[in-house]
């Protein structure tokens, strides 16, 4: 959606707290259409770059806060969290969530409507990532802009399409892109190094794609509603033989992120370090949260070592969340991890072949797709250990860990998207209740928010069709998956 002058300020705004948002960018003008003067080959890496910033950041961020991995370094900072702890979930609250992803889609639709025989593979690979990015507003919202979203000054009040219709959209869309890529003719070109996720590999693109699509049918799975249950009984049988992102199988990008002044890895810039060398001020203001460092050292997950730094020793401390202090003040707190934080150079991880083997064990748990369920849990799970580095450490884990059930692979999701998805993380809590985490001290609430509440850029923009959520509706079940 291509939103009005009140959300381009908003998001000028906001610079000042992302990271890379320049980096390969091309034009973001309201009124020049991007599509028109640049061409695809130019356009497609930097809306790449630019939906994993979006991924990384606010979203991010508020998972891993919401589902309790990460706390403030209260014992330097006062005030920090303090929306998110008294859950005060307002038209304003992450609401760069919203303006990120629907502009960067923005630039995804300018060579969607390119469409040229030319450009077929750079087509397919924005549709993909375009559905891939519409999920999250679908899963975070419910209604959405979508069918009149993204044309520009031809209509800057889009419609808000019914959440399960997008999803059904989104779906067509995937086998619309694969279909693209099968029968891409003689004059298609290959993005090669223009294309900064997978180099060119339409194959695993489709990989990718075939895993979207498990991924709205499990998630679908969830709703009562009889429209969408005939929906997932129809598509299901149709991923019968197709390949899924398997073992060692991640999505990364890397667009040649340099310590340079908005070129590092957005992760690096927002979390890490400055070009010279300094800890951004989200450094030294994060830290793990006592339950989730409780959680892995009860647990003998030597991820922890990946994750966090020792607060002191060769000891690791959390805070809870809410706290004035940490149990044991002279302790110190842990830090975000060198194994998440290696270099302003680092990929980034857009989409893990962890993430996939456990969607693959859900689904063939509940009889979905063939496949020993037990397998694709262990496999998903020692493929997080093997992004970490830690291959040597997954056979004992998976050991312990034992017989596969819902709980426990939403569990390891929880686990294993640290530091790649928050996102994701919260959205499947919603979606299943797994894991249940403590709410911070200082809420109210009975629940986490089940999702957020339209953006006040909306409001001022989008009033015709923008409906007001009131706040006791964030805490109860509204989203169809959730009914």
């Amino acid at each position: 959606m291509k939103l009005i002058k009140i959300s381009i300020i908003l998001l000028i705004i906001a610079v000042g707290f992302s990271s890379c948002d320049s980096f390969l960018d091309v034009n973001d003008d309201v009124n020049n259409p991007t599509g028109e003067v640049v061409t695809p080959n130019l356009i497609l890496p930097a809306a790449q770059n630019g939906t994993y910033n979006s991924l990384i950041q606010n979203q991010h961020r508020l998972g891993t806060i919401m589902m309790n991995q990460w706390a403030g370094d209260v014992t330097n900072f006062t005030g920090g969290n303090d929306a998110e702890y008294h859950y005060n979930i307002t038209n304003t609250f992450y609401d760069q969530v919203w303006t990120k992803m629907y502009l960067v889609t923005d630039k995804l639709q300018a060579i969607i409507n390119k469409n040229t025989p030319e450009y077929t593979n750079y087509t397919a690979i924005s549709m993909i990532l375009k559905s891939h990015n519409m999920q999250y507003m679908v899963d975070l919202y419910g209604n959405v802009p979508y069918s009149e979203a993204f044309q520009r000054g031809e209509n800057y009040q889009p419609k808000y399409d019914d959440a399960k219709s997008i999803y059904m959209s989104l779906y067509a869309a995937l086998d619309q892109a694969i279909n693209m890529i099968d029968n891409a003719g003689t004059t298609a070109i290959n993005p090669g190094a223009n294309d900064v996720m997978l180099g060119g590999d339409m194959d695993m693109w489709k990989k990718l794609a075939n895993t979207l699509k498990l991924k709205l049918l499990v998630r679908a799975s969830s709703s009562t509603d009889s429209s969408i249950q005939a929906f997932v009984n129809a598509k299901y049988p149709q991923l019968a033989g197709v390949s899924f992102l398997g073992a060692g199988e991640n999505v990364t990008i890397n667009p040649g992120y340099a310590v340079d002044t908005g070129k590092q890895n957005p992760f690096w810039n927002q979390y890490g370090f400055e070009t010279n060398g300094d800890r951004t001020g989200n450094n030294r203001f994060y830290v793990g949260s006592k339950y989730f460092i409780d959680y892995l050292i009860a647990s003998s997950d030597t991820r922890i070592s990946k994750y966090f730094k020792f607060a002191s020793g060769t000891a690791y401390q959390g805070i809870e969340q809410g706290a004035d202090d940490p149990v044991i003040p002279s302790l110190g707190l842990s830090f975000i991890g060198d194994g998440l934080l290696r270099a302003g150079t680092q990929d980034g991880w857009f989409f893990t072949a962890s993430e996939s083997l456990l969607l693959q064990a859900e689904a063939a748990l509940n009889g979905k797709i063939t496949g020993s369920a037990q397998q694709l849990f262990e496999d998903g799970v020692t493929e997080s250990f093997n992004l970490l580095d830690l291959s040597a450490d997954a056979a004992a884990y998976v050991t312990s860990v034992g017989t596969v059930d819902l709980e426990k692979i939403i569990t390891q999701k929880w686990i294993g998207l640290h530091a790649v998805d928050g996102a994701e993380i919260l959205i499947e809590h919603n979606r299943t209740g797994f894991p249940n985490p403590p709410l911070p001290l200082l809420t109210n609430d009975a629940h986490r928010p089940y999702r957020l509440m339209y953006p006040q850029s909306e409001f001022v923009g989008n009033s015709a069709n923008v409906v007001n959520i009131p706040r006791a509706q964030i805490f109860v079940p509204s989203l169809f998956w959730q009914l």
